[in-house]
Order: C-alpha cells, then sequence, then structure tokens
C-alpha cells in the first residue's frame, strides 16, 4: 500500500507559545532601545521640519502668540532644531531645564523664555511617563536576554524568522487597525487622559503654545510614531539574529 504523508502543522502549539512569549518580551525591550536610539538622533526632527513644512506653521501663528512671544518668528531653523533637542534631552532626565529653556535669534540675542509653566508641567509628565517606560524596556531586556540564555543553554529552539515575522506583523495589523477604526484623534486624547494627572493641562492651542507651534502638533508626532515602530521592528530582528546567531555558534563549538 501506498503511504500517504502526514502533514505537520506549520507551527506547533509549543512553538507559538514559544514565540509568543519572545515577542511579549522583545517588543517593550526593542520599543525602548529604539526610543533611546532615535533620542540621540533627535527623533529625526530636522528631516520631519521639512517634509510638514514646520517654518510656514510657525510663520503663521508665532505672530498670534497670546503670551507675549510673538518674536519667536525671528529665530531660524537651526534653533529650532536646538531647541527640540533640548527638549528632548530634558523628558530623558526628569524634565530638568525645561523651565531655564530660552530662545535666541541668529545672533545668539535672548528673545525670551521658551516654555510657559503650563508647558513646563506637561512635558515634566511627559518625562515621567518616558521613565516608566524605559524601566518597563529595560526589565523586558533582561527577561528575554535571560530567556534566550536558558532556551540556549537548554537546547530549547529560538523562535523562526516565519513564526517571528507573522508575529509581528499580527501584532502590527491589529494595532493599525485598532487605531484606524477608533480614529488616530481619538486614541491619541484618550491616552493623554489616561496617562496623564486629571489637573494637568495637556492641550493647547497655536495661539498659546510656541512648542505646539514649532512641533506642529500633533502632526509631528505621527511621524515619531512612524519613525519609532520602523527602528522598533530593525532592533527586534537584529535582537533576534544576534541570538540566533550565537545559537548557531555554540552548536557549532558543542559539535567540534
Amino acid at each position: 500500500m501506498k503511504r500517504t504523508a502526514v502533514k505537520k502543522p506549520a507551527l506547533s502549539a509549543r512553538a507559538m507559545a514559544r514565540t509568543f512569549i519572545h515577542l511579549v518580551l522583545l517588543w517593550p525591550a526593542a520599543l525602548m532601545l529604539a526610543w533611546l536610539a532615535l533620542s540621540q538622533a533627535n527623533f529625526f526632527y530636522p528631516q520631519d521640519y521639512r517634509w510638514l513644512n514646520i517654518p510656514a506653521t510657525i510663520a503663521q501663528y508665532a505672530p498670534q502668540n497670546r503670551h507675549g512671544k510673538q518674536n519667536f518668528v525671528q529665530t531660524d531653523a537651526a534653533e529650532h532644531v536646538r531647541l527640540f533637542a533640548e527638549i528632548t534631552r530634558a523628558i530623558n532626565h526628569n524634565g530638568a531645564g525645561l523651565n531655564t529653556l530660552h530662545y535666541t535669534n541668529p545672533q545668539g540675542v535672548d528673545l525670551g523664555v521658551f516654555l510657559t509653566p503650563d508647558e513646563v508641567t506637561h512635558l515634566t509628565d511627559v518625562s515621567h511617563v518616558v521613565d516608566i517606560g524605559l524601566d518597563a524596556g529595560l526589565a523586558a531586556l533582561i527577561a528575554w536576554l535571560s530567556l534566550t540564555a536558558l532556551s540556549i543553554w537548554r537546547r530549547i529552539p529560538l523562535p523562526s524568522l516565519k513564526a517571528l515575522s507573522l508575529g509581528t506583523a499580527i501584532t502590527l495589523g491589529v494595532a493599525g487597525i485598532s487605531v484606524a477604526l477608533i480614529g488616530p484623534m481619538q486614541v491619541f486624547d484618550a491616552f493623554h487622559r489616561t496617562v496623564f494627572p486629571a489637573n494637568h493641562p495637556w492641550f493647547f492651542y497655536y495661539q498659546d503654545s510656541l512648542m505646539t507651534t514649532f512641533m506642529q502638533a500633533p502632526n509631528l508626532f505621527g511621524l515619531i510614531a512612524a519613525w519609532w515602530i520602523f527602528v522598533t521592528c530593525l532592533i527586534l530582528f537584529i535582537l533576534w539574529g544576534g541570538a540566533c546567531l550565537i545559537n548557531r555558534e555554540l552548536r557549532r563549538y558543542r559539535l567540534n
């Protein structure tokens, strides 16, 4: 009698469980590393600045500023990049220096304090959320490294590229569809209402905020989110690839 080959399932329940656990730890770890990497690159603000035509936003709304900061129109692109870098540095360091941040014209003349007290409060709140996220990401990275080391030592297979790619695609797909169905602005507002203290301001009109104006909020945040997801995916697969390379080399060493 001719034997009929029994097809093995593409992914066993055990392999799926391993992949799920790895992804649960890899995602926050990669998000944390991507945040740190993008912070060093100033979140590509100069590129975003050109794409969003932020100078036009500044030219339109800075003269309407209701806090007497209409002279912000005298600043140039280099000063805007510097200010963004200073804010990025501050929110990664518990908000240090936010209330003393000044803006200057191209000749170096001090034009005034950049942030209002409410903006300082909001950015300090952001720094606290960043701290929590970085701590969670570091804990996830340590846990994933420990899991990977144990798996290699016990010769437990690591997730395959196919499984990891499928899991990542499902994660991004579910997140993307959810945001699209709920609405990006609704998600943005709900996040702020949930994360920040109820009595702390987080919404600022362009006419009341140089911060909002020179970030062209929330448009800039959308680009930053896209950069963050892209770099996170790169780091996630780099971490996985490094683990697989170490596993392969150790196996070769054991055979010799």
